[in-house]
């Protein structure tokens, strides 16, 4: 049986032919990327403004967000988040999994709830008490060991009941009788008459339990910087997990204020208008682009996230992957023939038919050897 010859590409093409060159081509493209991220980094990109927001202090560029820079800038949000962080009443509490235990939280499609599934294979991933982790902890830790009043005043609220394990469904984090302090004590800070200082707070006196000695030692633990330490501590020997700060940071309002103020909230393509690096993500437009799609309902959808979350599924991953396939989106190059322009020196060799095929210069391979040994011919 006679050995099949193996075809040479290069000697067997019977096409057209022309150099390539792969280093000018990337050369081109690098450049007119670069010129392109630069115009729209000029055009959208964010300022290098630091924390300034409309009636706040002055911030030099690149200060970040901290405990200490929110209670300085703004003690009366800090002082009423976290009275209801105490209550479980911000985002953070009763966001449900992976968080916390809170029944009806979950986002869902169709009637499906993707959390509660996930809930159930593997728990809860990142249990969260924002009574216990976002307040009653660091205040024990940090103020009660050099204060007596304060440390009495966190056994006195414990003592009132409450919830306060990790995960804790938001309506078991706080007691009747905390819950009453809490509503008592968020109307006072809320009053006209409320007066705030860094490290102080001045209220009508109230029927407010142990609230008012806790939320005081909060603010002083924020103010000289301890409160940041604790959201920054780790077993490790570091850290770059601020996932606990962040959503405490969020539940307040001056997060967002400041969020809104720099462009970057979630509806001004915030996820992708990074400060003080340009030109930010780029690469998430189509993500970001999901959150200002008015059909959405952004501004009040409960199930937004989800929403968004099933859109990049489908038109990040599915639609690229099996575009060749799908009736009418494949048709879309026929239509937009975009490929004429990139293989336009192609396209001119071929107008008057195909060209003839150019005689390679190297010399023909030599037949095979025979099977049975004998000479070969020629």
């Amino acid at each position: 049986m006679a050995t099949r010859a193996k075809r040479h590409p290069l000697r067997t093409w019977q096409g057209p032919e022309r150099r390539y060159d792969l280093i000018a081509e990337g050369t081109i493209a690098v450049i007119l990327v670069a010129v392109l991220c630069i115009l729209a980094a000029s055009l959208w990109g964010s300022p290098d403004g630091g924390l300034t927001y409309p009636g706040g202090p002055k911030s030099p560029a690149g200060q970040a967000f901290s405990a200490k820079y929110w209670d300085v800038s703004d003690p009366s949000d800090l002082a009423q988040t976290a009275v209801q962080e105490l209550a479980a009443g911000t985002t953070t509490g009763g966001y449900g999994p992976p968080f916390n235990q809170t029944s009806g939280a979950s986002q869902e499609f169709i009637g499906i709830k993707p959390a509660e599934i996930a809930k159930a294979i593997f728990g809860l991933t990142l249990p969260i008490n924002t009574a216990n982790d976002f307040v009653l902890a660091p205040v024990s830790q940090l103020a009660a060991p050099s204060s007596p009043v304060v440390a009495a005043a966190v056994s006195r609220y414990k003592a009132a009941g409450g919830d306060l394990s990790p995960g804790a469904a938001a309506g078991q984090v706080a007691s009747s009788q905390q819950t009453t302090w809490l509503n008592n004590y968020a109307k006072a800070l809320a009053a006209s008459s409320a007066k705030f200082t860094p490290t102080s707070i001045t209220v009508p006196a109230g029927k407010y339990g142990p609230v008012p000695v806790i939320i005081t030692a909060e603010l002083a633990i924020a103010n000289n910087g301890s409160l940041d330490g604790y959201f920054q501590g780790s077993q490790q020997q570091l850290s770059t997990n601020t996932s606990m700060a962040t959503m405490f940071f969020s539940d307040g309002t001056l997060w967002e204020t400041i969020a809104e103020a720099q462009g970057v909230g979630g509806d001004q393509w915030g996820v992708m208008n990074e400060l003080w690096n340009y030109p930010g993500q780029v690469w998430l437009w189509l993500y970001s682009g999901m959150y200002q799609i008015p059909a959405l309902n952004p501004s009040n959808n409960a199930n937004l996230d989800l929403d968004v979350g099933l859109l990049m599924i489908l038109f990040g991953f599915l639609l690229p992957m099996f575009a060749p396939w799908i009736p009418i989106i494949n048709r879309i190059p026929r239509w937009i023939p975009l490929y004429k322009i990139i293989y336009r020196q192609y396209y001119a060799s071929t107008a008057g038919g195909p060209p003839a095929a150019e005689v390679s210069s190297e010399p023909a391979p030599p037949p095979p050897a025979p099977p049975d040994g004998s000479p070969t011919p020629g």
